[in-house]
């Protein structure tokens, strides 16, 4: 009885992270979040994309000067 709980303990595991991190990823995409919750995977499994994802993360946080201001220099 005991070799049955500790394999049904395993498979849930084994099947329930992976479907953790899915829900969880999906999750953070519709609501936008994405970046800052699957940042660190996403570093480890494809760190091109993930340094493309911080570089384009700058570019749309550098905000464009308010119109009649000057830029700083």
């Amino acid at each position: 009885m005991d070799d049955v709980a500790l394999g049904l303990q395993v498979a849930l595991v084994l099947v329930g992270v992976p479907a953790a991190w899915a829900w969880l990823g999906r999750r953070a995409r519709r609501r936008g979040l994405g970046g800052s919750v699957m940042a660190p995977l996403e570093e480890i499994w494809d760190p091109v994309t993930h340094r493309t994802n911080i570089e384009v993360q700058v570019q749309a946080e550098q905000a464009a000067p308010a119109p009649g201001v000057a830029p700083r220099r």
